[in-house]
């Protein structure tokens, strides 16, 4: 089903009625007919198990008559918006209906397709009223549940009191266990990854066995019903509303050229409220281990611990460097080679070893300043780097010359040409990170850096070069030629090509034709 489209279905006893109904333009009104039935009691059981969004219903029908399936969905799918059909001998009914809910009443023998139009486009206002209306206190109780969740996690409740609570806001009961996912996005894109990560959240959860509330700016709690603790399986759940996440992201936000990055934490399991208050307050803290192994989706507890960086440990890290520091290229594969190492071996704390990245970048500076030798001064990016990988290249960064700097980096040099190679295929962030070895937020940045453009900005020029150059030198078919370029969808790739171009791909092929007459 296209999710787009609001779904209809139609009932009337008399099949003349629904053969003329299944002709009208649905897919054209952005409308989808799913079905129909013959009378009210055949209609219930069909709402009861596809749940449509319209129903479009006749009035006077055998067994359950309109108005009695109109009471009934009232009852059980308040949000389904109800039109009625009528005869000019049922109107006395029509007004009833009406003021008790109906979208509209239509008089059979007089209906056009322009009235079902606009009685259908009444019916989706209506249903998206009462989907907003829904989402608002849907909302409202995830806040509320959000606010005490917080409450419990400061002052643990007893076992009775946190028990009756998790029944009341989550439908579950100990034991337990916890995930949080964490959302992490660009400045410049986190309010809208958020967004969408919690719309998503609220479709997946209609259809997976969890609920979830708001936790911290991008951290979501979920917590998923059921009590066997069974940890392999709910890893395995995990990483499958991850992937859909992921997929659900990359569909919507293609055009970003900033990225976001997906992991969960899941918690032991929880039997009593003491261990609840623990696991709730450590899985919603970032790991340390994220900042080492930057491709982990789903971490397990317990977590590995981190280590303070010593002093004597410290001081034999920065004898290295300082041998190196005068052949930066030396010092840059000391960098990606043994710093790196080192700091992995140690698992020391992300923030302390920025820390020691920045000192000895400052007195590094300061020593190549007396000496007469220009250097670049150290990055904001040493206290933003979110992985080991990128607080590496960071660092190589700050210690280049100038001039060095101008020449593309391998990474970006490998990522042009792997997008060059596929251009035919999709191409994601994510995909070309994996690629080059760098994470998507860090090759982001440094694609921008680099070459002056956004990464996304860069994919879809050279798709209109390559189009432009197919379109005057081949004479194959638009449709064919969007396929070449990895854009499916004729309709996209001319609107992408007309926004690029100032032109429409057919009057470009028409012009070249023109002119080479």
């Amino acid at each position: 089903m296209n999710d787009d489209r609001l779904t209809v279905l139609v009932v009337d006893d008399e099949l003349p009625i629904r053969q003329e109904l299944r002709l009208f333009s649905w897919e054209e009104h952005q409308f989808e007919w799913i079905g129909e039935a013959e009378n009210g009691e055949e209609a219930l059981r069909f709402c009861r198990s596809f749940v449509p969004d319209i129903v479009v219903t006749d009035i006077t029908m055998p067994v359950m008559d309109g108005l009695a399936l109109f009471r009934s969905l009232k009852a059980e799918f308040p949000h389904i918006q109800v039109i009625l059909l009528t005869c000019h001998s049922d109107f006395a009914y029509a007004k009833e209906a009406i003021k008790l809910g109906a979208v509209e009443y239509l008089v059979k023998v007089t209906m056009d397709d322009r009235d079902l139009a606009q009685a259908l486009h009444r019916a989706k206002e209506g249903v998206y009223r009462e989907q907003s209306l829904q989402r608002g206190e849907a909302e409202s109780r995830r806040w509320k549940t959000s606010e005490r969740l917080l409450e419990v996690s400061r002052q643990a409740a007893d076992d009775n009191e946190l028990a009756i609570w998790l029944q009341d806001a989550f439908r579950t009961k100990l034991p337990l266990q916890l995930t949080a996912l964490h959302v992490e996005a660009s400045r410049e894109g986190k309010l809208f990854v958020h967004h969408a990560v919690e719309d998503s959240l609220r479709s997946l959860e209609q259809v997976k066995s969890f609920s979830w509330i708001p936790a911290d700016s991008g951290v979501y709690v979920l917590v998923f019903r059921g009590e066997n603790g069974d940890l392999p399986e709910l890893r395995s759940e995990m990483e499958w509303i991850t992937n859909e996440l992921y997929q659900s992201l990359d569909r919507r936000f293609a055009f970003l050229s900033d990225t976001y990055r997906l992991y969960s934490v899941l918690s032991e399991p929880i039997g009593n409220s003491a261990a609840f208050v623990e696991q709730y307050r450590v899985i919603c803290r970032r790991p340390d281990t994220v900042f080492y192994e930057s491709a982990s989706r789903v971490i397990e507890m317990p977590l590995p611990d981190s280590s303070s960086l010593d002093e004597q440990s410290a001081a034999d890290m920065s004898v290295k460097l300082n041998k190196a520091q005068w052949n930066r290229e030396q010092l840059a594969a000391l960098i990606r080679g043994g710093f790196a190492e080192w700091a992995i071996s140690r698992a020391i704390v992300p923030e302390e070893l920025r820390t020691f990245v920045s000192d000895w970048l400052r007195d590094w500076h300061r020593e190549q300043a007396a000496q007469g030798v220009k250097g670049r001064k150290a990055s904001s990016r040493i206290n933003d780097a979110a992985t080991l990988n990128e607080l590496a290249e960071a660092f190589v960064q700050a210690i280049e010359l100038p001039d060095r700097v101008k020449k593309c980096r391998k990474e970006i040099t490998d990522a042009k040409a792997f997008i060059e190679e596929n251009l035919d295929k999709p191409i994601t962030l994510g995909s070309v990170s994996k690629e080059v070895g760098l994470s998507p937020h860090y090759l982001s940045r440094l694609f921008r850096e680099e070459t002056g453009i956004p990464f996304n900005d860069f994919v879809t020029g050279r798709r209109i070069e390559k189009a432009t150059d197919l379109l005057q030198h081949t004479s194959l078919r638009v449709y064919e030629i969007a396929q070449q370029v990895g854009i499916p969808s004729y309709r996209y790739f001319s609107a992408i090509f007309r926004e690029w171009t100032g032109a429409a791909p057919t009057d470009l092929r028409t012009a070249d034709k023109e002119g080479k007459g």
